[in-house]
């Protein structure tokens, strides 16, 4: 007989290892004792009236959940909405999750979330500092761009979908001697285009963290259309060349911004600097695929540390993948800088700069 209680919500974008880490979690929390539940469309499902909490088991922590994208409990939804169907107040959110966590029991909560869900818990601190909760952060996000950790879950698998895809839109550039421009996600940050740019061959990685030369971009892609009578240019989303300016914008129900226009600019840009150029924007197929292997193997690391810190009474930590470990970081040291860019360092910038791609002013 369960006499403690564990529960595991996935919040925010959806994304490849998130069911490896509910299935480790649900491994571990078991071996320990506890029943575990789990919270169907994330913040949502355990904070409001209709939310749906369901009993996790064998039938549904199986081996298949290793390889499945997405998330076994179904949305990712980071906000509480109140009887009249509109989004709560920061508050009122921390008060509904605070008392959802006493009504069902709980001895902890395994969070599984990005940049927003974390700000979501440092609420829950801020208006509960007295509360005794067990909160255990597992960082995920394609973007890659939480601080404190090197990987989040997600972003190798994003890397393999995004390489793959470049891969094969190299053939049609080759056939039709075009310069192809592939706008991939990453926010604010430009890891996607920068790890998926080097593991294609790309010849330009435009990315927000580096102002990008108009005249030095062209002499680029001249050299290179010149050398093998192609090129293929990577830029993230949130990227800015010249005197372009991501004005339009929208805010969806989470208050996240939507970036526009950067790959039909950089298109623009090289056809009337005399090239043949398409644009191909992969959206939301960088989102799913088969999990790679290194997200299924972090993935279950983080939900076994998870619920460890949980067993240990961390109170609210996060789980991070630092220097080859798993380590468990107090939320302090995290809220206010919940998120990270690549820096001119960054390993990977070496390699992309000796490989001759042009990634921008650095």
């Amino acid at each position: 007989m369960f006499n403690k209680k564990i529960c595991i919500l996935t919040s925010g974008g959806d994304c490849s290892g998130l069911n490896a880490v509910i299935r480790a979690a649900f491994i571990k929390a078991t071996s320990l004792g506890y029943e575990v539940l789990g919270s169907k469309r994330g913040v949502q499902g355990l904070g409001e009236e209709s939310g749906e909490i369901v009993v996790l088991d064998d039938s549904v922590c199986d081996e298949s959940m290793l390889t499945r994208s997405g998330s076994v409990l179904l949305g990712n939804t980071r906000r509480i909405k109140n009887r009249e169907g509109e989004l709560c107040s920061k508050e009122e959110e921390a008060d509904l999750f605070a008392k959802a966590y006493k009504k069902f029991g709980l001895s902890g909560v395994v969070f599984i979330g990005g940049d927003g869900s974390i700000e979501a818990i440092g609420n829950i601190m801020k208006f509960h500092k007295d509360a005794c909760l067990n909160i255990a952060i597992v960082p995920k996000t394609i973007d890659n761009d939480v601080s404190f950790t090197d990987i989040a879950i997600g972003f190798s698998t994003v890397i393999e979908v995004v390489s793959e895809s470049i891969e094969n839109i190299r053939t049609t550039a080759m056939s039709h001697e075009r310069v192809m421009v592939v706008e991939v996600m990453g926010r604010d940050a430009g890891f996607i285009a920068l790890h998926s740019g080097i593991a294609s061959g790309a010849d330009v990685i435009i990315i927000p963290e580096f102002k990008c030369d108009d005249e030095k971009l062209l002499a680029k892609i001249k050299a290179s259309y010149k050398r093998k009578g192609y090129c293929i240019v990577v830029v993230a989303e949130a990227a800015e060349i010249g005197d372009f300016k991501h004005g339009e914008v929208e805010i969806d129900k989470v208050t996240r911004i939507k970036y526009l226009g950067i790959g039909d600019h950089v298109v623009s840009f090289i056809q009337n600097g005399g090239f043949d150029s398409r644009l191909v924007r992969l959206g939301h197929i960088q989102r799913g695929g088969k999990t790679s292997v290194a997200d299924r193997i972090i993935g279950s690391g983080f939900g076994i540390e998870a619920v460890s810190a949980i067993h240990k009474n961390s109170g609210v930590v996060m789980m991070a993948y630092s220097g080859g470990k798993i380590v468990s970081i107090p939320a302090e040291k995290i809220i206010g800088s919940i998120t990270r860019n690549i820096g001119k360092d960054d390993i990977h910038l070496k390699i992309a700069t000796e490989l001759g791609i042009y990634v921008g002013e650095t």
